[in-house]
């Protein structure tokens, strides 16, 4: 029999549990520690009353992690992690979590609930489409190893604009700021990584980028992860300014590193143009799923 408790019910360790349990042999290493887990809890605004933990004979088999955030006036949820202990796959221990997540989010007055979920993993992409969420689009991770030995996205010369570093809040507070994004690209999500914007001459900011630099414990850089690039619609130039900023964001050009996309939408052709041209190639890919839970939703776009 399958008892299903809110995580707010249940132990740390128990919802640890079931998280390891659920993932082992994932696609990807996402196995957790308690420290991790709870620290990742607070950094994605994951919900302990909203989230929620399957059990089998009194032992954890599976959870949920669900998030919230407004959105422009409106409820927005996002689903963190869904998974089930291998032994109790296909028995209904996954479709009585979706179902007691819907309930709650239409008790909170969620407007849209969110997702993403690797391409390749069919079993989950019908589950939530069996629940009434659709794929609004396609999420690209593209990656980039080697040094740049050229200017990888053009000489930029002397330029009509200017960058400033600002913190991540300052660039998600902007008119232009695109909120409807994948959760972890939000700027909420970036609240610990790094942001810069690009001024007009005229002192107007015209565009925005949201990124994080991971460093090892020597302090060597490893890792530059893309959050967000977006030039303003309303300033001319857009691909000008666009190559200034992926200029900034992914320098030094001559260190070696990873320098990678994060859940970048395949709809943003623009970005993925001159990150194609610039070698950056695809690895890992998922879907942008989406379900309106009350009348009023925001409409997600991309």
């Amino acid at each position: 029999m399958v008892t299903i408790k809110r995580l707010s019910a249940c132990t740390l360790e128990e919802a640890v549990d079931a998280w390891n349990r659920g993932f082992a042999g994932y696609y990807t290493n996402v196995t957790t520690t308690l420290d991790k887990f709870v620290s990742r809890m607070g950094m994605e605004d994951l919900s302990p009353s909203l989230s929620f933990v399957a059990f089998v004979d009194g032992k954890p088999a599976g959870l949920v992690l669900n998030g919230l955030r407004t959105v422009n006036g409106s409820k927005v949820s996002w689903n963190g992690g869904t998974c089930v202990a291998d032994e109790w796959r296909g028995k209904g221990v996954g479709a009585a979590l979706m179902n007691a997540t819907l309930e709650a989010l239409r008790q909170e007055g969620v407007a849209l609930a969110t997702l993403e979920a690797f391409r390749q993993n069919e079993r989950a992409v019908a589950l939530y489409r069996k629940f009434g969420y659709e794929t609004v689009d396609r999420l690209l991770f593209l990656e980039r190893h080697d040094p740049f030995t050229l200017q990888p996205f053009g000489a930029i010369g002397q330029s009509r604009y200017t960058v400033q570093r600002v913190t991540p809040r300052e660039a998600g507070m902007l008119p232009f700021y695109r909120s409807q994004v994948p959760w972890q690209t939000q700027w909420q999500s970036a609240r610990e990584g790094e942001a810069l914007v690009v001024r007009s001459q005229e002192g107007v900011t015209v565009g925005y980028a949201l990124y994080k630099r991971v460093h090892d414990q020597a302090g060597r850089l490893q890792t530059i992860f893309l959050l967000q690039c977006e030039a303003s619609p309303e300033a001319g130039h857009a691909e000008e300014i666009v190559r200034l900023m992926l200029n900034e964001v992914f320098a030094p050009h001559d260190r070696i590193c990873r320098r990678s996309t994060f859940n970048l939408p395949a709809s943003n052709r623009l970005l993925v143009q001159l990150l194609e041209e610039a070698g950056f190639r695809p690895s890992i890919e998922q879907v942008y799923m989406v379900k309106p839970i009350m009348d009023k939703t925001v409409p997600p776009v991309l």
